[in-house]
């Protein structure tokens, strides 16, 4: 989910509260608080912790809420992680360090079971990191040697992985998918779930298109599909959760504002936005803010 922040740069906990509590009329099965939609890279604990307890509340229990944790080593991965378990986190999404990135089997091992070890809660992996993904072989090693790593969550743009994932570890694990525009070719290839942007911006639509794929009305399914994937794309640019933001505000629901230096887009940006989701269906309200530029 996203993480709405003030025009003073906090996070407005009432109205994290309130879009917990739509996802969760949208039939969401799950949330991830403070991931890469929320904004999660520099949020210190006391942030991410309350983040989770606002929503853990707003949602009444009745659902596993989760906790995003990006960071660059171990020690800051397990404050970050034990500080969401303390808020009541049921588990995390943890994609590898991302600065000082690795595709070493045996570091990516460490790390986890570090974070595994010294917070006592599982995790999926975020396997994002378009420059340096997890192989599917270290991504089998590392999970046979870690039960506490119940899944992974394949993004970075590449459906090859998201194949070879499937073919080779599903029923061991659970295997998510995070390629935005392709969320209905990954129910048909029989995903768990997503945990994506496109389930952000769009969580009804979503659990419909998983719901139709699951019934066999593939027709359904993929009329959704070409009415979000153009949204998607539009979003899917540099400083996305703006983009995100701005997407969802025209939809007619408030989503905060992103957290500085990053902004909503301006201009030709926005405007193209705008009018994407004005041709898909989606718009509800004209441009909310000031986008000229």
């Amino acid at each position: 989910m996203i993480t709405p922040f003030g025009e003073d740069d906090r996070i407005d906990f009432a109205a994290l509260a309130n879009e917990a509590r739509f996802l969760l009329s949208c039939g969401v099965s799950g949330i991830v608080v403070g991931g890469s939609m929320g904004e999660g890279a520099g949020m210190s604990e006391d942030e991410l912790a309350e983040a989770v307890r606002t929503t853990i509340a707003a949602v009444q229990d009745s659902i596993p809420v989760l906790s995003g944790i990006i960071a660059d080593s171990s020690s800051e991965a397990v404050r970050l992680a034990k500080a969401a378990r303390a808020a009541g986190a049921s588990g995390l999404q943890v994609p590898p360090p991302h600065f000082c990135f690795t595709m070493d089997t045996g570091v990516l091992g460490q790390y986890y079971r570090a974070i595994t070890e010294g917070s006592g809660l599982p995790l999926i992996i975020y396997n994002v990191v378009p420059w340096a993904q997890a192989a599917v072989e270290s991504l089998q090693e590392i999970t046979s040697a870690n039960p506490d790593i119940l899944g992974v969550k394949q993004s970075g743009r590449n459906i090859h992985m998201l194949v070879a994932l499937l073919a080779t570890m599903k029923g061991k694990i659970k295997i998510y998918s995070a390629i935005d525009d392709m969320i209905y070719p990954s129910f048909m290839l029989g995903v768990d779930g997503t945990i994506s942007g496109t389930s952000c911006v769009f969580p009804r639509e979503t659990v419909a298109i998983m719901k139709a794929v699951r019934a066999g009305d593939h027709a359904t399914a993929k009329a959704l599909h070409e009415r979000l994937a153009p949204v998607w794309r539009a979003i899917d640019l540099p400083e996305f959760p703006g983009l995100a933001k701005y997407a969802i505000r025209l939809g007619g629901r408030p989503a905060g504002w992103p957290r500085r230096p990053f902004t909503f887009p301006a201009g030709n940006l926005a405007r193209k936005l705008e009018n994407t989701m004005r041709e898909m269906g989606f718009l509800a309200v004209p441009s909310p803010i000031n986008v000229e530029a």
